[in-house]
C-alpha cells in the first residue's frame, strides 16, 4: 500500500497518490460546517490543493523526460 507521504518512483505509484489526496481533500472539504468553519479552514484547503498543484506538476514534468517506471 502506498503511503500518503512517501516518494513514489513509478507512473501507477504516482496516479495512486493523486487518488489518494484528492479522496482526502474531499474528505476535508466534506467535513466543513457552515457555522463552525473558520478562515483558517478554507486557509488549510488552499494549502492542500497548493501542494497538491506542486505534485500534479512535478508528475507531469516526470511524465514528460521518462523519469518514471511505467
Amino acid at each position: 500500500m502506498l503511503e500518503m507521504g512517501r516518494a513514489t518512483n513509478s507512473k501507477e505509484d504516482q496516479v495512486i497518490y493523486l487518488k489518494n489526496r484528492f479522496k482526502l481533500l474531499a474528505q476535508v472539504v466534506g467535513a466543513l460546517n457552515e457555522e463552525t468553519a473558520e478562515h483558517e479552514d478554507l486557509e488549510n484547503i488552499l494549502a492542500m490543493m497548493e501542494n497538491l498543484e506542486v505534485k500534479i506538476r512535478r508528475f507531469r514534468d516526470d511524465w514528460a523526460e521518462g523519469l518514471v517506471e511505467k
